[in-house]
């Protein structure tokens, strides 16, 4: 308001011309004082001067000048959002799944760092949603693409990279069984639940990297860490650079080959190849599946 009049038309309006229909893009004030700045996407009738206090959807932004030039509405989005959520949509989802769900109580909770070690190589797509009344809101999506060289052998928050000397096998397990019915010259093959799991063998050098070497200087306090996590009894996620991945748990002994004591910079280390046997015991790509083996802290989209 300047003088008692709007720039917007209406009865009090400083110009005698209707409103262009057209949508703006860029407002500047500029050249003189200003007390307050408030744009919202809802007419009104007969302006008296009186700015709401109150945010709604339709409104843009409001600026009172009081110190800063702050005009957004995050106080308002703070006592509206009750959850934000993360959902990952990969090549084999049909549609976005929820990966991660964390409650809005200040303002800072809306700053979300996820390091997701389960996403496959290859395209990947996030959503970060809003949660309001229960109910999504937007979704806010943002595409990336994951590549990565060898295997990894990944846990909720840590994964161990598998590619020195990595050697990698799988199994298709079909598993009929045979019955020979009385009378018949041929068995009958009997196959129970939904076959076609996988099973395997994993193989590699396992030595921690800096950013520029291996530090062969902890490879054996390393190869425990690993056979630590093989043998807590809890399934893993193994994936590789060509897009597989698996829920997997260890199905048999970890065995230790091809001993040597080598040097590597002037400091001699135990090059010892581990192996160890791997079973697949679930989906890697249901929420249901992960939710259950710890991998995920929610199961809002359990099929």
């Amino acid at each position: 308001m300047f003088l008692g009049h709007t720039v917007c038309a209406g009865s009090r309006s400083a110009v005698s011309h209707a409103p262009s229909a057209f949508a703006y893009e860029k407002l500047t004030l500029e050249n003189a004082v200003f007390d307050e700045l408030y744009a919202t996407a809802q007419p009104i009738g007969d302006f008296d001067g009186t700015i709401p206090e109150n945010w709604t959807f339709d409104t843009y932004l409001h600026a009172s000048f009081s110190g800063n030039l702050y005009g957004g509405n995050v106080n308002f989005t703070e006592d509206l959002v009750e959850a934000i959520r993360i959902k990952r949509r990969t090549q084999k989802d049909a549609q976005f799944q929820t990966i991660y769900e964390k409650p809005i109580y200040e303002n800072e909770d809306f700053a979300i760092e996820l390091l997701d070690y389960l996403e496959p190589a290859g395209p990947v797509e996030y959503a970060y949603v809003p949660v309001i009344s229960g109910g999504e809101s937007n979704y806010i999506i943002t595409s990336v693409t994951s590549a990565f060289e060898g295997y990894f052998l990944c846990e909720k928050d840590r994964s161990f990279h598998l590619f020195l000397d990595a050697a990698y096998s799988q199994t298709l397990n079909y598993d009929p069984v045979s019955v020979k019915p009385l009378g018949r010259k041929y068995p009958v093959m009997v196959i129970n639940g939904d076959a076609g799991y996988l099973s395997g063998e994993m193989e590699c050098l396992f030595l921690p990297f800096s950013e520029e070497d291996a530090d062969t200087s902890q490879s054996l306090s390393y190869r425990e860490l690993v056979y630590e996590m093989l043998t807590d009894r809890k399934p893993k996620i193994l994936k590789d650079s060509e897009g597989n991945l698996l829920l997997v748990s260890l199905s048999g002994k970890i065995s230790e080959a091809d001993r040597q004591y080598l040097y590597h910079q002037g400091q001699g280390f135990s090059y010892v190849r581990s192996r160890f046997s791997w079973t697949e015991t679930g989906d890697a790509y249901d929420i249901g599946d992960l939710y259950d083996n710890g991998l995920i802290d929610t199961d809002l989209d359990r099929r």
